[in-house]
C-alpha cells in the first residue's frame, strides 16, 4: 500500500513533533539540553495543568512501588527521573492523539504492562538501568501510533482480517512497507533516545538476531513483551516459539523459579493494570 519512502515521509512529520502542544514540544526539547535544571522543568510542567496532574499520576501510580506520596511536580521528577519522565510525558501526549481510535486503549495497556514488567525483570537480574528498561519497555510499540494517526482506515483493515498466522509486524510491512519496529526505531533515533533505547524498540521482536550493541536490553524487552502477551495485556500480537522464549531467558541468566515467580506477579496484578491504565491516559 505505502512504499518505506512514503511513510517515511509521514512520519518524519511526528518525528518534528508538531502534533502536540507547544508547551509539550518544548518541554521535550528543553528536556535533551545537557544544562537543564531540574527546577526548569518543573516550572515548564506546571505550565499545563493537565501535564502536570497526569506526571503526579504516574509518579503516584503503583508502576513505581515506592513509599510515600509526592505532592508537587519537583518531587515527582525526582522520584521518576527525567528520562523516565520524558517518555512518560512523550507517549502519553502522542497516545492522547489517537485515544478515540478502537484499539488503542489496548495499546496503551500493552505498553504500560511491558515497563511494568521491563522494571521488574531488570531488578530480578541485576541490571543496573532499571528506569531506562522502564523506557524501553513503555515506548516499545511506540512505532504503531503513527498507523493511527495517518492511516486509521488501513489499521482497522488489518484489526479486523487479523490472522494468527502471521504477527503484526509482518503484515504491517506488506500495508506500510515499514513494520512498527523500523518506524518505532526512526522516531526515538529522531527525538534523540541513546542507544540503550533504539535497540529494543527496533529488535523486541527478533532479538536473537539482534546486534552485540545493548543485547540484554533487547532480551529484556522481548521477554518482558512476551509475558505480558501470555498473560492477555498484548496488542493483537503472538508468544514467539517457545525455545525462543527459553533462550531468551537463559541468556539473562534467568533461573525456572525466578521466570515463574516473575510471571505470577504479573498475573496477579493484572486486574490492577488494566483499571489503572485508563486513569493514566
Amino acid at each position: 500500500m505505502f512504499s518505506p519512502d512514503e511513510f517515511a515521509l509521514l512520519i518524519e512529520d511526528l518525528s518534528l513533533l508538531p502534533s502536540i502542544s507547544p508547551t509539550t514540544r518544548r518541554l521535550i526539547n528543553r528536556m535533551d539540553e545537557p544544562d537543564v535544571a531540574l527546577s526548569e522543568i518543573a516550572s515548564l510542567i506546571e505550565e499545563d495543568p493537565g501535564l502536570a496532574s497526569r506526571v503526579l499520576k504516574v509518579a503516584n501510580s503503583p508502576f513505581y512501588p515506592y513509599s510515600g506520596k509526592v505532592g508537587s511536580v519537583r518531587e515527582a521528577l525526582i522520584r521518576l527521573g527525567l528520562s523516565s519522565a520524558r517518555a512518560i510525558i512523550l507517549a502519553t501526549s502522542l497516545f492522547d492523539r489517537i485515544r478515540s481510535e478502537p484499539g488503542v486503549f489496548g495499546l496503551w495497556t500493552h505498553s504500560l504492562s511491558v515497563a511494568i514488567t521491563t522494571r521488574r525483570l531488570a531488578g530480578l537480574i541485576r541490571f543496573p538501568m532499571v528506569d531506562e528498561a522502564g523506557v524501553a519497555g513503555l515506548l516499545h510499540d511506540i512505532g504503531k501510533i503513527p498507523y493511527y494517526m495517518f492511516a486509521p482506515d488501513l489499521i482497522r483493515e488489518l484489526d479486523r482480517d487479523f490472522d494468527p498466522a502471521f504477527p503484526d509486524h509482518v503484515r504491517e510491512k506488506d500495508l506500510f512497507g515499514l513494520s512498527h519496529v523500523e518506524v518505532g526505531a526512526r522516531l526515538v533515533t529522531a527525538w534523540r533516545f541513546p542507544l540503550l533505547i533504539r535497540q529494543p524498540i527496533r529488535w523486541h521482536h527478533d532479538p536473537l538476531s539482534s546486534p552485540r550493541e545493548e543485547r540484554q536490553m533487547v532480551l529484556i524487552v522481548s521477554l518482558s513483551d512476551q509475558i505480558a502477551q501470555g498473560f492477555g495485556l498484548e496488542h493483537r500480537e503472538l508468544l514467539t516459539e517457545g525455545e525462543g522464549f527459553l533462550r531468551i531467558a537463559g541468556e539473562l541468566g534467568l533461573s525456572e523459579p525466578s521466570l515463574l515467580h516473575l510471571m505470577k506477579e504479573l498475573l496477579r496484578d493484572r486486574d490492577m493494570i488494566l483499571q489503572r491504565a485508563g486513569d493514566l491516559l
